[in-house]
């Protein structure tokens, strides 16, 4: 079993999710092909299909710790339901939340809130479909692309990438901005992991990969990636 470091509170921000109080009687239907398109329905999680290869398991591990005591989960992502898209074959695909969804998993949730965002009937048109809305990331951790036979089928088979995890604490600690770009994390990512030489990250040493992220986020080699926080400060 894992340990988990202990890390600054202005480092790792916890998984919030601000939520109305919701009514006893709460209730979505199950998610299908009769459910219309932009409607939340209740899914299981194990029938996820992941749109991208990997999660930082060290973020997902650390969030998933700090949920304790939470058991309704499908009331808990009500309020901000996980987007999906139904594919040909009647699965339901990630379009994002592919942390959170796993944060869910590892705190014991068995089903959560969704929202069907799109639905494509054409297998032949699918993933292109899925790439022109960017509701798909087929690149390995260092930015080779890859095949959708390649992306994992269930949640549970996401691998870890450290440095994804690495840049999730950078940015919860500031060190770049949030923005609306399509995956920008996995972009500071692979920045990071080039710059850093792609060194092993684990929870032992995760302080001391956040003091060279913060190093890194200002430096001009920066400066076109989502969220540059402008030049370093002499």
């Amino acid at each position: 079993m894992y340990r988990l470091p202990r890390v600054s509170s202005r480092v790792v921000a916890p998984l919030v999710i601000a939520l109305a109080p919701l009514s006893a009687s709460f209730a979505a239907p199950p998610c299908s092909r009769d459910i219309p398109v932009n409607t939340t329905c209740e899914i299981a999680l194990s029938d996820l299909r992941p749109t991208q290869p990997a999660v930082g398991m060290i973020q997902v591990e650390e969030r998933a710790a700090r949920m304790g005591g939470e058991t309704d989960f499908v009331r808990y992502t009500a309020r901000r339901p996980i987007p999906v898209v139904q594919g040909p074959d009647g699965s339901f695909y990630l379009t994002d939340s592919h942390h959170l969804a796993s944060v869910l998993v590892r705190a014991g949730a068995q089903r959560a809130s969704a929202q069907v965002i799109g639905r494509f009937d054409n297998p032949a048109t699918f993933w292109q479909e899925m790439q022109a809305r960017r509701w798909v990331y087929l690149f390995d951790p260092k930015g080779n692309p890859i095949q959708p036979s390649a992306l994992p089928q269930r949640l549970t088979d996401l691998a870890d990438d450290p440095y994804r995890a690495l840049a999730g604490y950078a940015q919860d600690a500031g060190y770049y901005k949030k923005t609306d770009a399509y995956f920008m994390e996995f972009h500071w990512a692979r920045y990071f992991g080039s710059r850093m030489g792609w060194r092993p990250i684990d929870r032992l040493n995760l302080l001391q990969a956040l003091q060279a992220a913060e190093a890194l986020a200002c430096q001009p080699e920066a400066q076109e990636l989502p969220g540059y926080p402008g030049p370093c400060k002499h």
